[in-house]
């Protein structure tokens, strides 16, 4: 005999107005109807589940095909293993189904439509994690919390999970590297033509996993990094694996052969904030030092900078080295720009000891070929291939004489003013002194041969000027030939040091 419903439902909504014999009745009318309500769920959960099988699936037709539908929400991602390539991350897993044995009248059960049971108590279906890196999260049990059941036979089950799982890096692009982390599930025990895990609405992007990383009330920003990546976003795929591999569609005829697979996944970017302070600018640094071997006049000093720029490319390879991921698909374009620029420093050093071996063995008067030499003015580039850099000869440094400034460029009163001519002077000031002397000049005609005196020609004396030091540095045309060729292999390294940066660092 079902119990009559409570005739009082007003009295489970009324607040009591005062404390009196009122308050007291209503309390109790309360406490009648609601433990008459208690009754009553437990009366239709006997109900339901009497000769309830969980074992057997939730259909009273045997080919009748279950229809699951799955969703997941992330809560954290604990940890990304780059050596192992897995993932550690935690969430929230629901699932959703019809249960033909689990239907009743509302009516019946005083308007009762939704009830609570115990998970373990009601048939779920086998889910399993396919790409588990662990042995113990192999298969899924939703028995966390209890499951909601409507009238209609609508069951809702859910519960947590913690999912080691298998990925698969690619670190090309590091540390600007973009992985993807699958979860894949499906149903272990039974195939396609017993349970379908798919959704009526399809692949809709309200469907994928939901992210929240943070619950804190009192700060609304949204939490988007963890363990140094960056979440970026959640996707959802839905396919039927078989004999020819995993599709979309649904397969044609023999659904025994076939499975159901979710797969759910997460977007990670990698967060490297402090890599172009310790990465890039260290190699741009190099990268300049091997341009400006070629700009240094002293072949010695060149090839002294580049030998300390291969010992400097050393150090940061050894840092570059320790945080570099496991090697893993190609190889970083950061390490390709590495290797690159450390070649390119070779051939530099290559390139000045060839030219100061040159220049001390080949003959002082060889010349380029007349089309090397016409190069530069062809280019209208003949500034750049003159014989003039960075001096550091000790010679010249010490000699550096501060070149005269021309008083006619500045139209000064001086340029108006004659020199005077040092032979003049002296001979006007010999003829004072004989003149005081008082010597006299003898005429030729009455001078005997004995006094006669033989004067020879005295060369004019001439003042010497003072040579700056760098006009008495002798630079042969061998010298000058080498300089224009490590000219040269300054604009061929310039170019290639222009293409090669960008494309490996973008």
């Amino acid at each position: 005999m079902v119990p009559k419903p409570c005739r009082r439902p007003w009295l489970r909504l009324q607040a009591p107005k005062e404390w009196g014999r009122e308050n007291g009745f209503s309390v109790l009318s309360l406490g009648l109807c609601y433990g008459q309500n208690i009754d009553y769920n437990k009366k239709l959960e006997d109900v339901l589940l009497k000769n309830y099988n969980s074992r057997h699936r939730p259909v009273k037709k045997e080919s009748t095909t279950v229809q699951v539908n799955v969703y997941m929400g992330i809560s954290h991602v604990e940890k990304v293993d780059e050596h192992e390539q897995t993932m550690l991350v935690h969430g929230h897993l629901w699932a959703t189904w019809f249960d033909e044995y689990l239907v009743w009248n509302p009516k019946e059960y005083n308007d009762t439509s939704k009830i609570n049971i115990d998970s373990w108590r009601i048939w779920q279906p086998a889910l399993a994690l396919y790409n588990s890196a662990r042995g113990n999260s192999w298969h899924l049990y939703m028995h966390g919390l209890p499951a909601m059941i409507g009238s209609s036979g609508r069951v809702w089950a859910s519960g947590s999970f913690s999912f080691h799982v298998t990925c698969r890096f690619d670190f090309s692009a590091w540390p600007y590297d973009e992985q993807e982390c699958p979860i894949v599930i499906a149903d272990w025990v039974y195939d396609l033509s017993r349970v379908n895990l798919s959704d009526p609405q399809g692949d809709n992007p309200w469907n994928k996993p939901s992210i929240r990383l943070n619950y804190d009330p009192v700060r609304q920003d949204e939490k988007k990094h963890v363990a140094g990546w960056e979440v970026m976003d959640t996707w959802r795929r839905h396919c039927y694996w078989g004999p020819s591999g995993c599709k979309e569609e649904l397969p044609d005829g023999q659904p025994e052969w076939y499975w159901s697979l979710l797969e759910f996944g997460v977007k990670l970017k990698r967060h490297a904030p402090y890599f172009g302070l310790t990465i890039i600018m260290p190699t741009i640094i190099t990268c300049l030092l091997t341009l400006c071997s070629f700009w240094i006049d002293t072949p010695s000093m060149a090839i002294a900078l580049v030998i300390f720029n291969v010992l400097l490319q050393g150090l940061f390879g050894w840092d570059l080295i320790r945080e570099l991921p496991p090697g893993s698909g190609s190889i970083p374009k950061i390490v390709s720009l590495y290797g690159f620029n450390l070649s390119m420093t070779t051939i530099a050093f290559m390139v000045n000891v060839l030219a100061q071996f040159f220049e001390s063995v080949l003959p002082s008067d060889l010349e380029l070929p007349e089309a090397v030499l016409t190069l530069p003015e062809k280019l209208r580039m003949g500034q750049l291939f003159q014989v003039k850099g960075l001096s550091f000869d000790p010679q010249l440094l010490l000699n550096y004489n501060v070149e005269e400034e021309d008083p006619k460029e500045f139209n000064s009163p001086l340029c108006s003013i004659e020199p005077t001519n040092a032979l003049d002077e002296e001979d006007h000031k010999e003829e004072e002194k004989r003149e005081a002397d008082g010597e006299t000049l003898i005429p030729m005609e009455s001078a005997s041969p004995s006094t006669v005196i033989s004067l020879s020609p005295v060369p004019p004396v001439v003042q010497s000027s003072p040579v700056p030091a760098e006009d008495e540095v002798i630079i042969t045309k061998t010298a000058q030939s080498l300089y224009i060729v490590r000219r040269i292999f300054f604009f061929i390294f310039f170019v290639m040091y222009l293409i090669a940066v960008p494309v490996c660092l973008i």
